[in-house]
């Protein structure tokens, strides 16, 4: 485990090449889950954000690991918060489970959360695993009847949990390998506890969809790595697991999942390598340019949003944010909006209200405050749930409320 807060990585995480690239550097920002009051909040200690990409196999990663510890003991995300969430993973464990035909099926899943995913796999069919280093979610998970050990996923831990409950037929992974401080050692331990004809299916955030919507902001410290199928398809055959299919969808605000079983060929193959050769000739992910091109793209939104901003002021138009989602703090940070311009932020989880946006004195509030107060303009830092926080909000529009969406370009509704 890494002693010190914050060391430099020097290596690729996938392939362990030196030949590492500056790519994008968003200068230092706070920990994004580091929600604290407003007399902290400013004078929290800020890290440097910055990516790099490995000349050698294609991986984009992050150029600083920050202790696990100082993140994800004490989480404030729940899986359940966003109804929208809640839907893609009820439909995601409906696939795996018409695939499934035996009872008594063993199923882990690693950074479980408070159990949201697992509890759609019924008790009577299937024995639930959960494991989270945050201790405060754990109760959560008790409480739908999920065992869950609150540690951090390694191969000694797979080792001990191999002793007490054997092997799984299926091992999930959703949208935890990219805060994984080793993925070695993390994809060893799932070798470890994959039977031989089991399917360990892991989601990442896909770095086609980032670069795609410019969606800088899912860049923070908890994200080691921005993932592609290509590179991380090399990857795990080094634990005799090969990739078997994928999908994209829409969670996330665009993942990539990717389904391996442990020396089985695809029947797929062919739908794997277009996507692979679509990565390399149309989306060009492995040309160290398109991401010099990307910051561009970047520092013209912070302009032109920051002009947006400043206009609605000059207009005396008052306005709050939607969304106290962790890439609300590297959108703020970076594009140094502050309490001067946003009132306050909405969020649905209760226990971010109350709290200030990491960096900043912008309290999170109910939502309930947005109809109290008199808002002009209102934007939507959780961007990826536009659509049903627009619908959530017709009282707002109503009386004559405008929506600010950020991405992929500033725009008023």
């Amino acid at each position: 485990m890494q002693k010190k807060d914050c060391v430099s990585i020097e290596f690729c995480r996938l392939c362990n090449s030196k030949h590492l690239i500056k790519v994008f550097d968003l200068g230092r920002t706070p920990l994004a889950n580091s929600y604290s009051k407003v007399k902290i909040s400013k004078k929290l200690k800020k890290y440097p954000l910055r990516l790099n990409y490995c000349n050698s196999c294609g991986h984009l990663q992050l150029a600083h690991s920050i202790k696990p510890s100082k993140m994800f003991s004490n989480y404030l995300y729940k899986s359940n918060t966003s109804k929208k969430n809640f839907i893609h993973f009820k439909k995601y464990a409906y696939e795996i489970k018409k695939k499934i035909k035996n009872t008594n099926t063993k199923i882990l899943d690693i950074a479980s959360n408070d159990g949201t995913f697992l509890n759609f796999f019924e008790k009577k069919r299937f024995f639930r695993l959960g494991i989270d280093p945050a201790k405060n979610l754990k109760k959560l998970s008790i409480k739908k009847g999920i065992t869950q050990i609150d540690d951090f996923f390694t191969k000694k831990i797979s080792e001990n949990i191999k002793k007490k409950y054997g092997k799984f037929d299926i091992i999930t992974a959703n949208h935890v390998c990219a805060h994984v401080e080793d993925l070695n050692d993390f994809f060893s331990g799932v070798q470890n506890l994959l039977k031989n004809d089991g399917l360990f299916i892991f989601e990442i955030s896909y770095r086609a969809s980032v670069l795609k919507k410019n969606t800088f902001d899912t860049i923070y410290h908890e994200h080691l790595d921005y993932h592609a199928l290509y590179p991380i398809s090399k990857f795990v055959k080094k634990f005799d697991l090969n990739v078997i299919n994928f999908k994209t969808p829409e969670a996330q605000g665009g993942s990539l999942r990717v389904y391996t079983k442990k020396n089985k060929n695809s029947k797929n193959y062919i739908r794997v390598k277009k996507q692979i050769l679509k990565e390399k000739k149309q989306l060009d992910l492995f040309k160290a340019n398109t991401y010099k091109k990307f910051e561009k793209k970047i520092i013209n939104c912070k302009q032109k949003l920051n002009f947006l901003i400043q206009n609605c002021v000059k207009n005396n138009m008052t306005i709050a944010g939607y969304g106290a989602a962790a890439k609300t703090t590297t959108f703020l940070n970076y594009f140094k909006i502050s309490e001067k311009n946003i009132k306050f932020i909405c969020d649905d989880n209760k226990l971010k209200q109350g709290l200030c946006i990491p960096g900043t004195k912008i309290k999170i509030v109910s939502p309930s405050n947005l109809n109290k107060a008199n808002i002009n303009i209102l934007i939507i830092f959780a961007w990826n749930y536009a659509e049903a926080i627009i619908n959530k909000n017709k009282k707002f529009k109503q009386k004559g409320g405008k929506f600010l969406i950020p991405f992929p370009d500033p725009k008023l509704i």
